[in-house]
């Protein structure tokens, strides 16, 4: 019989990838949305967890706000007691974001594309012709026009 055999997807698990870098990257898309407030971030993401259990038993919230301490990606401000995020965490912030938009881009042949219309163009070539009904006043030279009227 022909037809569409439907099943539940189930995404592919990277077995290489650590719990610290799922987290990692949930993290990161977190600080993009909060401005880089990073209590605000860890807000979000324990209600994640508490709702889709995105840690385990074995490597917990606290254990990845600890590596993201040792690894450099927060700091603890003295004034406020809060976490803000260092220069390396705004660092890979940018590269991620750059990645995402132009990572997608692919190289393709070159675009010597003929065509018989000319585009619009800032500044007029070199060439002249001679005025034609509902060309609009930048495409007149008006230097040479009242030369021509003398």
């Amino acid at each position: 019989m022909l037809g569409y055999r439907f099943s539940e997807f189930i995404p592919e698990q990277d077995p290489e990838k650590s719990t610290f870098d799922q987290l990692f990257k949930i993290f990161m898309q977190m600080l993009v949305i909060t401005s880089g407030d990073v209590p605000e971030a860890l807000q979000w993401m324990n209600e994640l967890n508490n709702q889709y259990g995105i840690t385990t038993d074995d490597y917990g919230m606290g254990d990845f706000i600890e590596d993201l301490k040792k690894k450099g990606y927060i700091t603890e401000d003295n004034e406020k007691g809060e976490f803000v995020i260092t220069p390396k965490s705004e660092q890979n912030i940018r590269r991620s974001a750059l990645e995402e938009i132009f990572g997608k881009l692919k190289k393709t042949r070159k675009g010597d594309h003929t065509t018989y219309q000319s585009g619009q163009g800032d500044e007029m070539g070199a060439d002249r012709r001679n005025y034609q009904f509902g060309d609009s006043l930048d495409q007149i030279s008006m230097t040479e026009s009242l030369k021509n009227a003398q």
